[in-house]
């Protein structure tokens, strides 16, 4: 009881000290809105506190019971708390009456009392063609609650123990860690008539999220994971379902065994793919006016079939969610599969729901906060162009006077396996760095995947574009300028090879994929200085030349449609050793090489490098013959570019030696290479800067080193690298 009165008053104290709290607003236009019907009664997610500008937990009430929606006229709107976590991020749902791109809302938060809120807070979002809305985000013994009718799921198997309520896609889900069939879990929903009104409607539409942990090996197309089924098995004339086969594919089954289904692993010019990459969203509609069904992956139409024998209809049964309520009986492993990973946002509709509408669920579920775009906001900022400068200048930097690194945090994707995967995101304290090194330049090699799904190209990942933000923006603080390269491309794929790579040449689908990413960056980034800031289009490219005019010539276009005075860098072809003198001709663009010549040098103790029999060494002297093909090898590689025109803009994009090359011999290697370089007006950046090939904290145990924050710094490479 104690305890009581002390949560009592603590509650009344907070109520107390924001009784006069300033009330906050925001208003939020759906400006990422992408189709052109009117949609109504729409379940719009807002992300908090990224997606009201100004937020902070500390001018709100603990449970978020303070905050408010209303529409342009000022009527307020119903909305829904899913997550409320006020050390991390909050997710509430609102019912926006009419959405356009030009439709605005406003939320205001910071006076509990205030403003209206008891009338409309936790009621009434979702409309009434749906008949169950599961968030999964409470379970109670077991039991969670759809958000429109109140109807129970309940975890049940033969051991509830493999049911996790874990993070998912929008704050909590549900997570089946089976690992047999015997041992399975599900969600059971008792049949009601509410969420039976399909049948007499003729429509239905289910959608969920789902991220699938399932086993490759032990999964075949013919193993059935069920994310929602009231089917009694499988063939049975009545009921519905919807299926992962194999985890490859998105199954949809009506009477009998007629179905279709959508490959997901042949989507977007890869076989690569499955449900275990990570979330997709999934829905799949039943229309009996035009008698068809079809399948809809991450907010695109990707299959249909049309006839009766695809309706759904009621069984009477319950409805299983994550699971096929009798395999728990029948244990047929060749049909009834377990399902084994995370679900989350599972709904139903009586209404088949259209293309538009199917595309806005999908963009607010996975980037809320450039679907509703807050004014003044961070994402608002960058979609409008948040530089005082306004266009680009079309001015050519000075590319000879650039002396830098390739950073290489974003070089391999999270999930890339290799000892080489960095830590994921550009550190200020790299830039920082970088600055008291007295270096002026970054490359910055990054893989695609960090901020586009691999999978779907359309897809954008708003974690991993706020984290190119930043390195912009870090470079921009610290006078560094900013090299923007994508080391992985739609269709161009680097180490590892992959079956595809260099499908950008020849399948049209990717090279818009391409195109777009520019583009994107294009519009951001409109308005920073090229002496900030240029673009590196794709690591070491190796195509036919008129592919490669052919690819490039119309990236440029793009980006030049967008921001017209934007500076490009294209890597020379041939895993950029060769120069395209198509390109000499074409405004704002320039080129850049390798400086590893020769390899077998450059690269002397390296995995996957040359190995030659005796240790190569740089000429003691002019009568060293032995080790002169280092030289000529220089030599060679510069002769490659005779053919630029004299001020044509010119970088060395990469260049080092491996650590277990002596370092006498390896900064006489660069001194001479930094030699012709300067000559030419070339610009020049070391290849990971803090790693074997590097300066910093490089392990060789012949170099000199001084101290900077606490980092181990080659004295004598960096003298070499930054020299006028």
């Amino acid at each position: 009881m104690k305890n009581k009165y002390k949560a009592l008053f603590a509650l009344s104290l907070v109520v107390t000290m924001m009784s006069g709290a300033e009330v906050r607003s925001c208003r939020l236009t759906f400006s990422g809105y992408e189709g052109q019907e009117t949609l109504k009664d729409f379940p719009s997610l807002v992300k908090i506190p990224d997606g009201l500008t100004g937020f902070d937990y500390k001018d709100s009430m603990v449970d978020g019971s303070d905050l408010a929606f209303f529409g342009a006229d000022g009527q307020p709107l119903a909305y829904e708390i899913d997550t409320w976590d006020p050390e991390g991020d909050s997710y509430v749902w609102v019912r926006v009456p009419e959405v356009t791109k030009a439709t605005t809302i406003t939320a205001r938060w910071g006076n509990p009392g205030g403003h209206e809120t008891t009338s409309v807070q936790q009621q009434g979002v979702w409309s009434d063609d749906y008949m169950g809305v599961w968030h999964f985000s409470k379970f109670r013994k077991g039991v969670t609650r759809d958000s429109k009718n109140g109807l129970e799921a309940e975890v049940r198997g033969k051991d509830t123990r493999l049911f996790i309520h874990a993070d998912a896609f929008v704050g909590k889900g549900y997570y089946a860690a089976a690992k047999t069939t015997k041992w399975g879990t599900y969600l059971n929903v008792p049949n009601d008539p509410r969420w039976t009104a399909y049948e007499k409607t003729g429509k239905l539409t289910v959608s969920f999220m789902v991220n699938s942990t399932i086993d490759p090996d032990t999964q075949t197309e013919e193993h059935h994971a069920r994310i929602v089924s009231n089917k009694a098995e499988f063939g049975d004339d009545k009921g519905f379902e919807v299926a992962i086969a194999g985890g490859e594919r998105v199954w949809s089954c009506g009477r009998g065994v007629s179905n279709f289904w959508y490959d997901v692993n042949k989507h977007g010019g890869t076989d690569k793919y499955t449900f275990r990459d990570g979330w997709a969203h999934v829905t799949v509609t039943y229309d009996a006016e035009v008698g068809e069904s079809a399948i809809y992956f991450n907010g695109r139409r990707v299959a249909s079939a049309k006839g009766a024998a695809y309706a759904p209809t009621v069984t009477g049964r319950p409805l299983a969610i994550g699971h096929y309520a009798e395999a728990l009986v029948y244990e047929r492993v060749a049909n009834e599969e377990y399902f084994c990973g995370y679900l989350d946002e599972m709904r139903l509709s009586k209404a088949a729901l259209s293309p538009d509408r199917i595309r806005a669920d999908y963009l607010t579920l996975t980037r809320p906060t450039q679907f509703a775009v807050a004014e003044g906001g961070k994402a608002a900022r960058v979609l409008t162009r948040r530089l005082a400068e306004g266009d680009t200048p079309p001015v050519v930097p000075d590319v000879g006077s650039w002396r830098g690194v390739n950073a290489v945090s974003m070089f391999y994707s999270p999930w890339n396996k290799t000892d080489d995967c960095a830590y994921g995101r550009y550190l200020e304290s790299e830039f920082a760095l970088f600055k008291k090194c007295g270096l002026n330049f970054a490359r910055l090699p990054i893989d695609y995947r960090f901020f586009v799904s691999a999978y779907d190209w359309e897809h954008w990942l708003e974690d991993g574009l706020e984290k190119v933000d930043a390195a912009v923006e870090y470079g921009r603080k610290y006078g560094i300028h900013v090299n923007l390269c994508l080391y992985r491309a739609p269709g161009k794929i680097a180490y590892p090879a992959e079956k595809g790579t260099n499908a950008v040449t020849r399948d049209p689908v990717a090279l818009e994929a391409f195109k777009c990413i520019w583009r994107e960056f294009a519009r951001r980034y409109k308005g920073i200085p090229n002496s900030e800031l240029s673009f590196n289009l794709v690591n070491e490219p190796s195509f036919s030349e008129k592919d490669f005019i052919h690819v490039f010539g119309e990236t440029v276009d793009a980006i030049h449609k967008v921001d017209p005075g934007r500076f490009i860098i294209l890597d020379g072809n041939r895993t950029a050793t060769v120069p395209v003198p198509y390109f000499f001709n074409v405004p704002l663009t320039g080129q850049s090489f390798r400086g590893y010549a020769p390899g077998a040098f450059s690269h002397y103790g390296v995995w996957y490098g040359g190995h030659p029999k005796v240790k190569p060494r740089w000429p003691k002297n002019a009568d060293d013959k032995a080790a002169q093909w280092v030289v000529d090898g220089q030599a060679k590689m510069l002769a490659k570019q005779d053919c630029i025109p004299k001020g044509y803009p010119v970088m060395i994009g990469e260049f080092g030696c491996y650590a277990k090359m002596d370092h006498e011999s390896c900064l006489k290697w660069m001194e001479a290479g930094f030699r012709e370089w300067r000559k030419r007006g070339y610009g020049w950046a070391i290849w990971d800067y803090d790693g074997p090939f590097g300066f910093v904290d490089s392990g060789r145990l012949d170099a000199e080193y001084i101290e900077i924050d606490g980092r181990k710094i080659d004295r004598k490479m960096l003298e070499l690298l930054r020299a006028k």
